[in-house]
């Protein structure tokens, strides 16, 4: 378990394979859906809802973007 710290200064609790895959935002700004596994989606998803990614549909095709300030 791991904390992060998101954009407002709250301090949220991931799970070490959430951090691991928060990984490859470090070196990608977006990921495609498609390019994910199906375990790799749910991840996604669960760290959509901690706010932490963001999911966009654009053309149809869905992205996950890391949460950056403005």
């Amino acid at each position: 378990m791991r904390m992060i710290e998101i954009l407002n200064g709250l301090k949220i609790p991931i799970s070490n394979e959430e951090f691991e895959f928060l990984k490859k935002f470090s070196k990608i700004l977006e990921i495609s859906k498609s390019l994910l596994s199906e375990r790799e989606q749910y991840i996604a998803n669960q760290l959509v809802i901690k706010d932490i990614l963001q999911r966009q549909n654009i053309d149809g095709k869905i992205i996950y973007k890391k949460i950056t300030s403005k």
